[in-house]
């Protein structure tokens, strides 16, 4: 019995010994105050010897809270600048994108315009811009669209052209050709030298058809397009001619790409050039991209016009 009480105080004293020691190496604060580790300070610090992870993953109160308050320390060099290069690719990305391959930039040319394009119609809708009866105020997926592309293609070919694209038949659509018509003689004025004057519509498909009138080009669907003559023009013989010689040019460059004449008792501003075309690109069933690739197209055709006339 008296062995094994010297037994139980040499173990006491050893560890006395042994959590002086202790907590002199964990804080050794604990000489010269009255500081004490507490009873949770003391848990964390013992989980923390025992399982490594959890001393660089942070204090359990982090892992709760999930601020790491025990694991903070400054970034290394390396980990700045990939902090730097992530912020400058995600600043740059959107300028990226704006510089897209894929989207038409626009061509500038020098020189006095030789065309003019304008639509009287200028809300005039294509698939699947189907809002407010196939017209909507916002310019993509309208002739505006369109007129965009045969101005680039035309300009590439070093034609200088004038693009108007005011609306003109918001909000009332019965007065569109007397707006149009200030439109177009304030252009005329401006840009004498101007002979060629388009006004781009598109047609209006019968409540029956399910597609637009296209054609294949290259592989490719390409919207049909039409060309109409006032018959109440002094000059309605000029304007017939002209549209005939495009027709055909159209016809000889692209088999079945010609589009009709059609004559009516109106004559829709024709009187305004003996080289106004009222063009219209496909139908309300075509869809954008068909009228897209028409306009494309159109611009081969009136750029070879254009270099037999000029």
């Amino acid at each position: 019995m008296e062995l094994k009480h010297k037994a139980l105080l040499a173990a006491a004293i050893a560890i006395f010994f042994c959590s002086t020691l202790f907590f002199l190496k964990a804080k050794p604060s604990f000489a010269l105050g009255d500081v004490w580790i507490d009873e949770k300070e003391l848990g964390e610090m013992c989980i923390q010897q025992l399982v490594p992870a959890a001393k660089e993953g942070g204090s359990l109160t982090a892992e709760k809270t999930g601020k790491d308050t025990a694991g903070e320390r400054a970034p290394t060099k390396e980990a700045a600048e990939e902090a730097q290069d992530a912020q400058k690719t995600q600043e740059v990305q959107p300028e990226a994108e704006a510089a897209s391959p894929e989207e038409e930039q626009p061509v500038t040319v020098s020189g006095d315009p030789l065309v003019i394009i304008y639509h009287t119609h200028s809300s005039e809708s294509y698939m699947p811009y189907a809002e407010s009866n196939y017209h909507r105020v916002d310019e993509e997926g309208t002739v505006r669209d369109v007129g965009n592309v045969l101005e680039n293609e035309l300009k590439k070919k070093g034609i200088n052209v004038i693009h108007d694209k005011t609306v003109h038949d918001r909000p009332s659509y019965n007065e569109s050709y007397s707006r149009s018509l200030a439109t177009i003689r304030s252009l005329v004025k401006k840009y004498p030298t101007a002979v060629y004057v388009i006004d781009l519509h598109r047609d209006a498909a019968a409540s029956s058809a399910t597609e637009g009138k296209y054609l294949t080009i290259d592989g490719q669907r390409v919207a049909k397009f039409g060309i109409v003559v006032g018959k109440a023009n002094e000059n309605y013989t000029e304007l017939y001619s002209f549209a005939k010689k495009v027709s055909q040019k159209a016809e000889s460059m692209y088999a079945g790409y010609g589009g009709p004449i059609i004559e009516k008792t109106y004559n829709y501003n024709g009187f305004i050039s003996n080289k106004a075309l009222l063009l219209e690109v496909g139908n309300n069933k075509n869809t954008i991209e068909e009228a897209r690739a028409c306009g494309k197209y159109f611009a081969e055709v009136m750029a070879a016009v254009i270099a037999e006339e000029q």
